[in-house]
């Protein structure tokens, strides 16, 4: 990931101070809330658990008392029957029966069987409010009685419907197969003792109940009594409705899980005559919950998570009864809807915050002015140092103490770094100068150079700027910076000629390398001059020739041979132009020959010889070369030797926009390869060797970690070889891409060099020929004319001149022949 990347949105102070206060009020609110919300969780659980333990109260009274009435009314009944209802009427055990049934609706019915099979019952028909469309009663009926007598066929089941006077409203008689000895409580009830049963639905009224019977003593007669355990189920519906909001389900359940009473409805005519179990109902382990029950030290609730992701709270206590032994109340409630006013009322206090925080942020923004003012003036201060204005700074007063300490860093830093800039500017112009210098020393050929561009190029940049009318007036640096920057580009203009080898910058002759070869030459033509001596003797001696024929041609090939020689070193320095005549002649003199005696191998450097193995793999050298002794050798050669290889290859990367022509070679020193140069004493490897100082120039500076200010440094300092017709280098720049930066420091380097007086390989040009000259190259589309127009019409020359230039030089310029077209 890059910087960029990794920079996140930035804020205001303010808002920051805003939103640190902001926080702090919604950390403390929120921590406030979440006490809060715990207590009233705890509170709602205390409320629940001091509810249960009053419910569980009530009801283990509630199964007392309908335990004790249902065992009184059993007994009770069975003296009564056994000394006033022996051989009484149906209508007289009615009445007497409907007396027990009154006043409870829990009583549903009383029965009489014997072992004859009579079975006699009394149901209280407002017992529940499905008994009378079960018993396909009528509205205005108060008492069914259920009279069945009879063996057999004959054996016919009376039911006989009463009003609550106990007016007979209607009858009817239908056959029965029902046998009260096949009850089992009819055979448990003959052992003398109170039978009840367990807990079961009532086959017609689908109603949780449970049956006492016992038998009359010295009869063969067993009373029964069925109760109803829905008023148990009322009690708990009653109960529920007075607290939380309704949503709890409060159960009676027996050790075996089973569901005795409830505060919903929980049967449907579909059931059987066993009771709904909690694990079935409510998929909860009905040993869980009675182990809870039974340990003292069990916390309560416990929560409970279904399958289905639903959470209950149960509460569960224990109830000891005679009924079942055991019994067990629990209350089942959502999550939700326990917490339910815990939850609410935090969702009002965080709604009482955010009121609170939207009414204290303006006050908060308000506040925080003395803190972020300041810090602003602070970072205006900042920004004049980022632009260097350090005499701008001025001190930020604030009563906070740290803000104060700040404001006085930042005046004193302002001026240690402009003390700092200023010692900085000052070593980095003297390492400037010093590196000019250097190259100005480096070759007698530079002379000055170097020196004397940046001052020429300053004292014009300044009169440009001075202008009051004319195409310049408009010209400014628009700062001191901008100065700075084309100061340095100045003085920088040719530091690409540190790289350069001092026998190219040096090169005086055509020949000369590390040395003028015109010194191997010559002794070649004292081995033609010895080798015509020789061959005078020879002809006189040997061959008996006439003396004075053999002198005449003796001193006729010396001549010769000197006027050649003459011609060879006249041509090697290259102070006239070659034509192809000229050029010509210096082949045909090279193609003498002359005969070599010394091995060519000898004495050679590691890195000669390597280059003369390659070449000959290679197959570019000839006979004569690959022999190593005795072998004849034309005079003047260009030889595979001579040829000089790059040893890298040369590319520019597209951003810089250099577009020069790069030669083959690195170098070329054939010997006739050079004396057939036709201006001056350089080659085209020399020559692109000379002018790759300016990409020397680009690629040193465009390396410099140059600062936004000096940016232009690297492109300023290598313009001054472009063209104003787009023909120079190394970008071969137009007009339109030349600024006037650009065109001062052309005019300035062409100038110095016409007439400069330090250089060994021509001759300094008096004042007005370099005048002459710089006008025919403005004429030529080299140098900008309106500025050299200027550059006369300011005086900057003659300034120069007489600064820079002895006084011979110094002649008398007509400015006004070159001031009009």
């Amino acid at each position: 990931m890059s910087q960029n990347q990794r920079i996140s949105k930035r804020f205001s102070i303010k808002i920051l101070v805003a939103n640190m206060f902001l926080m702090a009020i919604v950390i403390t609110a929120g921590i406030a809330i979440s006490l809060h919300y715990n207590a009233s969780k705890k509170m709602a659980v205390n409320h629940m658990l001091s509810s249960m333990s009053l419910l569980s109260d009530h009801m283990k009274d509630s199964v007392y008392t309908l335990e004790n009435d249902a065992r009184q009314t059993v007994e009770l009944l069975a003296e009564l029957i056994n000394s006033d209802l022996s051989g009484a009427s149906i209508e007289r055990k009615s009445s007497l029966l409907a007396q027990f049934l009154i006043k409870r609706p829990e009583l549903y019915s009383l029965y009489l069987g014997d072992k004859q099979e009579d079975f006699f019952q009394i149901i209280n028909l407002d017992s529940a409010k499905d008994t009378r469309q079960q018993m396909n009663a009528r509205e205005d009926d108060r008492w069914a009685v259920i009279d069945i007598s009879g063996q057999g066929e004959k054996r016919l089941r009376h039911s006989y419907y009463y009003s609550a006077t106990f007016r007979l409203n209607h009858q009817h008689a239908e056959s029965s197969n029902f046998f009260p000895t096949e009850r089992p409580w009819f055979a448990a009830s003959m052992k003398n003792n109170l039978y009840k049963t367990v807990p079961y639905f009532f086959q017609h009224l689908q109603i949780p109940g449970q049956t006492y019977a016992q038998r009359i003593r010295n009869t063969e007669q067993v009373i029964g009594l069925d109760i109803l355990l829905s008023s148990l189920s009322d009690q708990l519906s009653l109960s529920s409705s007075k607290r939380i909001n309704g949503q709890e389900q409060t159960i009676l359940m027996n050790q075996e899980g089973k569901i005795i009473a409830s505060n919903m409805i929980l049967y449907d005519s579909d059931r059987s005559t066993l009771l709904p179990s909690v694990e079935g109902y409510f998929g909860i382990p009905p040993k869980k919950l009675i182990d809870i029950a039974n340990n003292p030290n069990a916390q309560q609730p416990v929560l409970i998570e279904q399958e289905n992701a639903h959470r209950d709270y149960v509460f569960i206590a224990a109830i000891g009864n005679d009924i079942l032994n055991q019994q067990y109340l629990a209350m089942i409630l959502p999550e939700d809807a326990l917490f339910q006013q815990a939850t609410k009322e935090a969702l009002h206090s965080a709604l009482l915050s955010a009121l609170v925080m939207t009414i204290l942020l303006p006050i908060i923004w308000l506040f925080s002015a003395p803190i972020v003012r300041p810090i602003r003036q602070l970072q205006r201060e900042t920004e004049k140092i980022k632009q260097r204005q350090f005499d701008d700074v001025s001190f930020t007063d604030s009563h906070i103490k740290e803000i104060w300490q700040l404001s006085n860093a930042f005046v004193t830093m302002s001026q240690d770094i402009k003390q700092h800039e200023v010692i900085q500017k000052e070593f980095m112009e003297a390492l400037i100068r010093l590196i000019a210098t250097a190259i100005d020393d480096k070759s007698a050929h530079t002379g000055g150079h170097c020196y004397r561009v940046p001052e020429l190029g300053l004292m014009l940049s300044d009169a440009l700027e001075k202008a009051q009318t004319g195409p310049y007036k408009d010209f400014q640096f628009a700062n001191d910076n901008e100065r700075l920057e084309f100061r340095i580009a100045a003085w920088l203009h040719d530091c690409g000629k540190i790289t350069m080898p001092e026998h190219i910058i040096d090169k005086g002759s055509k020949l000369e390398c590390l040395y003028n070869r015109i010194h191997e030459i010559r002794t070649r033509f004292e081995v033609l001059w010895r080798d015509a001596e020789i061959d005078y003797l020879h002809a006189i001696h040997t061959q008996q020739q006439d003396p004075a024929t053999a002198l005449a041609t003796w001193q006729k090939r010396q001549t010769t041979l000197q006027e050649q020689f003459a011609f060879i070193a006249k041509a090697n320095l290259g102070s006239e132009f070659m034509s192809e005549e000229d050029q010509q002649k210096v082949r045909d003199i090279g193609a003498q020959k002359w005969t070599r005696h010394f091995n060519n191998r000898l004495g050679l450097s590691p890195a000669e010889e390597t280059m003369r193995i390659q070449q000959a793999q290679a197959g570019h050298l000839t006979n004569e070369e690959t022999a190593p002794q005795g072998v004849t050798e034309s005079l003047l050669s260009d030889k595979a030797e001579h040829i000089i290889p790059r040893f890298k290859e040369m590319t520019f990367n597209p951003s810089l926009g250099i577009k020069m022509d790069i030669p083959k070679h690195q170098y070329n020193q054939g010997e006739i390869y050079n004396l057939t140069i036709q201006k001056g004493t350089l080659t085209k490897e020399d020559r692109f060797k000379i002018n790759e100082h300016i990409i020397s120039t680009i690629t040193m500076l465009e390396s410099l970690p140059f600062p936004p200010e000096l940016k232009r440094v690297p492109h300023y300092a290598s313009t001054h070889h472009e063209r104003m017709d787009g023909q120079g280098y190394p970008r071969k720049l137009n007009a339109e891409q030349l600024s006037i930066p650009d065109r001062v420091l052309m005019i300035a380097d062409v100038f110095e060099a016409l007439t400069a007086s330090d250089r060994p390989y021509k001759t300094a040009k008096p004042v007005s020929v370099a005048i002459d000259i710089m006008y025919g190259m403005c004429q030529e589309g080299h140098l900008d004319l309106p500025l050299f127009r200027f550059f006369l019409e300011s005086g900057i020359y003659l300034q120069y001149a007489e600064k820079f230039l002895p006084k011979s030089q110094i002649d008398e310029v007509n400015i006004k022949r070159y001031l009009t077209d």
